[in-house]
């Protein structure tokens, strides 16, 4: 059905030169294309529907395609400058569009006939479908690499409608036109060049506000953050949008190599080194500096882009440079940098380094805050938050804390100066980094105090990983001149399925470092019975408290063997706990339970009562030995302890001078002048004192020498390993000779062997004591043990 009856001529209204005109003009359109920002979405205007209509009106539809690919190739060829696989689907679409197209129009001509009105609706109509539909196209072809197909066609759609309206519109009526007269066409030229300017003019005009404000906005948001990382990426995307580039690259020189920011298709060669001062030469002179593909490559950059083009500038505010700054264009887009470009772009580099600074300042400061100067490990706060981040995640193996004191940082410090005190910390933090694995943390919280985070696949690597740390912390380091040694406590703690903070762990490592100390061991794990705050450690302290008001305690009497004559001379009284249902309790763990809880002061009245009333027992029988009695750092804060002893031996009758008191080396300088006041009130009592111990504290000689000291006992852990450690047996003999120099008994304790026992009277030590010589003995039998002992068997074995 025809809308009018008088149908048109749709021959060549240009005669044998509409094909070359038609052809022109889908040349001049594929030059005309460019794009411009309306509100938020980016548009490209292009007047190839002029010719389209042209060409399917007025060429037959085998003809129509071929018009639009000799110019169109040679633009795309020669200025545009495709890649063959971009110029393939351009080509393929642009051909695809006009035959489509042609395909509509005469579909549309053919039903409703070809009267004027129905050929320039049809014309219209034509383009309306196959504009947006080759768009739509396009849009799916690129969502095949960057998905969300159906965001991108409503987007495209919601965009470009209008614009499609009235190119097909405009093209419709330059047809109409061209119908009625040929060379009315060129009158349609004036408002298509006017609305191709105006358009061109306002994308400028926008292009130009965006720029004011995002140049305007960038020191804004790159000082938003402190986060130095953060900059970067702000800074790339930021210069990506100011200068519609295809990609940005901002290098930052530090201490530690350059660091790299990159966004787009712009970024530096994987696994290439970069070459910092070729980067600061190009941008010594302060502008930016145009590169050419060479310099590119040469610079160790990589750009996605077949010709790029590069503009760099430094990134500096008239100081040191803080790094480089690049964007790239493809030379393809036929978009080269200008001198406005250059000159915002150097505006924005001196931006930048403003806010660089600050976050380089910030980081500085907060690096600072968060490790300790000194060594340049994570200090307290940074390592609670390690052990955080471990408590509230689900890893695998096992995570333990480890809590490390330097035994003899004190020492050092006080006698060789802080100076050789910061060397064995820097020394020491260098071995323990030496042996911890790729996912262990080691900071120093505070002091001579070190921590370490470490995961394992069992408490046995962990607990090997503790002891390689008192190894290599204990072995000696040169300080001014002299080999010093140092021991190391470490206490371990699991980090529990529970815990959700840093502090429980963290607590329960330093009270098992504690524990390590006070008993000398190295190293401690974490266990409910050390700890005074759990319900077993309160447990125990009630137990401890009944046990000592209803005699459940024992005590026991170990024999001192005097090695020249072979006489048993004395013993050492020692406490037993055998309990009704935890069984035997080692020392170890109730006197401490009983220093911590001040029931020191009942347990040692109880071992001096039996005790001195033993000795009665001894006087009795006809006995001519001593004894030793055990006292604790908390004793001698007590100042009625010598009016106590007194009393103990009146009562008995006793001659104080057949007791010893032994006292702790490392007692004798908690609270100096206290402690001081209760041992001189005992040597007034009239008995004898001993240091118990020597070997493992700071005592200093002419401190030593002042105190009302008879005897050197020699702790047990040198004696023991004395056959086996060649140190270890020169300490014990140095100590047998310091004793005797100072006119003071020696003491050997650990004797386990008759080896040792020999090697020992070989040094001149006097008195020895140890299952070698006998285990201890009960009370109800230390008589009969000492009336039994032979001193010529003795005597024998001696010899």
């Amino acid at each position: 059905m025809a809308i009018t009856p008088d149908d048109v001529d749709l021959g060549q209204p240009f005669g044998d030169w509409t094909f070359v005109i038609i052809m022109v003009m889908f040349g001049l359109a594929e030059l005309s294309v460019f794009n411009f920002h309306f509100r938020r979405d980016s548009i490209a205007f292009a007047l190839n529907e002029i010719p389209i209509a042209f060409a399917f009106t007025f060429l037959s539809p085998v003809v129509a395609p071929l018009a639009r690919v000799p110019l169109s190739l040679l633009v795309m060829v020669f200025v545009r400058r495709n890649r063959p696989d971009k110029l393939a689907f351009n080509m393929s679409l642009h051909v695809f569009e006009v035959a489509f197209a042609g395909l509509v129009f005469h579909s549309l001509v053919g039903w409703w006939g070809a009267g004027s009105t129905g050929v320039v609706v049809a014309v219209a109509a034509a383009l309306m479908i196959v504009t947006p539909f080759t768009s739509i196209l396009i849009v799916i072809a690129i969502s095949m690499f960057d998905g969300n197909t159906r965001e991108r066609v409503v987007g495209e759609l919601q965009a470009t409608w209008w614009l499609y309206m009235v190119t097909s519109v405009l093209a419709a009526m330059t047809v109409a036109l061209a119908l009625f007269e040929p060379a009315l066409t060129v009158l349609a030229a004036l408002p298509i060049l006017g609305m191709w300017y105006v358009l061109h003019a306002f994308g400028g005009v926008s292009q130009e506000l965006r720029d004011l404000g995002t140049i305007h906005g960038f020191a804004g948001r790159v000082g938003d953050t402190l986060d130095v990382d953060a900059i970067g990426h702000v800074a790339v995307d930021s210069a990506m949008q100011m200068f519609r580039a295809s990609g940005a690259v901002l290098v930052r020189f530090t201490d530690d190599g350059p660091v790299v920011h990159s966004a787009g298709d712009l970024s530096t060669s994987p696994g290439g080194q970069l070459d910092v001062d070729a980067w600061r030469a190009l941008t010594s002179d302060g502008g930016a500096v145009d590169l050419d593909r060479h310099q590119i490559v040469d610079l160790g950059m990589r750009a996605e882009s077949s010709r790029p083009i590069v503009l760099m500038t430094s990134v500096d505010d008239g100081g040191e440079s803080l790094g480089v700054l690049a964007v790239a264009r493809d030379d393809l887009q036929h978009e080269q940098f200008d001198d406005g470009d250059r000159a915002r772009l150097h505006n924005v580099g001196r931006q930048l380094s403003v806010a660089l600074r600050r976050g380089i300042l910030h980081e500085r400061l907060e690096w600072e805050a968060r490790h300790d100067a000194l060594t340049e490990l994570p200090g307290r706060t940074l390592f609670e938050l390690y052990v955080t981040d471990v408590t509230q995640s689900t890893g695998t193996g096992v995570w333990a804390v480890m809590m490390l004191d330097l035994d003899r940082f004190k020492e050092v410090n006080d006698t060789l100066g802080h100076h050789a005190g910061d060397e064995l910390l820097v020394e020491f933090s260098r071995r323990m980094s030496a042996i911890l694995g790729p996912y262990d943390s080691l900071a120093r919280l505070a002091g001579d105090e070190f921590a370490i985070l470490c995961c394992r696949r069992s408490h046995d690597e962990i607990l090997e990983l503790a002891h390689a740390c008192v190894r290599e912390g204990g072995k000696p380091v040169t300080l001014d001149g002299l080999e010093i040694v140092v021991t190391v406590s470490v206490g371990v703690a699991d980090i529990r399925s529970h815990d959700r903070e840093a502090i429980e762990p963290m607590r329960r490592a330093d009270i098992a470092m504690y524990n390590a100390k006070w008993q000398r061991t190295g190293v401690e794990f974490y266990r409910d019975e050390i700890d005074r705050r759990t319900p077993a450690r309160l447990s125990m302290l009630g137990d401890l408290r009944t046990a000592i008001e209803t005699d459940q305690l024992t005590v026991v009497y170990q024999p001192k063997l005097h090695l020249a004559t072979g006489s048993v001379v004395g013993a050492e009284a020692l406490v037993r706990w055998v309990h009704p249902t935890r069984g035997t309790v080692q020392p170890a763990e109730f006197v401490r339970v009983a220093e911590d809880t001040g029931l020191i002061k009942q347990l040692t009245d109880l071992v001096l009562a039996n005790g001195i009333g033993q000795l009665a027992e001894f006087q009795r029988a006809g006995l001519d030995v001593g004894l030793a009695v055990n006292l604790s750092t908390h004793d001698l804060f007590d100042s009625r302890l010598p009016d106590r002893v007194q009393a103990y031996l009146d009562s008995h009758g006793v001659d104080p001078s057949r007791l010893t008191l032994e006292i702790t080396e490392s007692s004798l300088f908690v609270d100096a002048p206290r402690t001081r006041a209760t041992i001189n009130g005992l040597h007034e009592v009239g008995l004898r004192m001993a240091v118990d111990d020597f070997g493992t504290g700071y005592s200093s000689l002419s401190y030593l020498r002042h105190l009302p000291v008879h005897e050197l006992k020699i702790d047990q852990s040198f004696v023991e390993r004395m056959l086996l450690d060649p140190q270890d047996e020169v300490i014990v003999r140095s100590t047998v000779d310091l004793g005797h120099n100072l006119g003071l008994v020696v003491v050997a304790e650990g004797v386990e062997s008759f080896e040792v026992l020999d090697k020992l009277r070989g040094m001149g030590c006097d008195i020895a004591q140890g299952y070698a010589i006998s285990e201890p003995v009960l009370s109800s039998d230390i008589v009969d043990w000492l009336h039994r002992s032979d001193r010529r068997a003795w005597q024998s074995t001696l010899d």
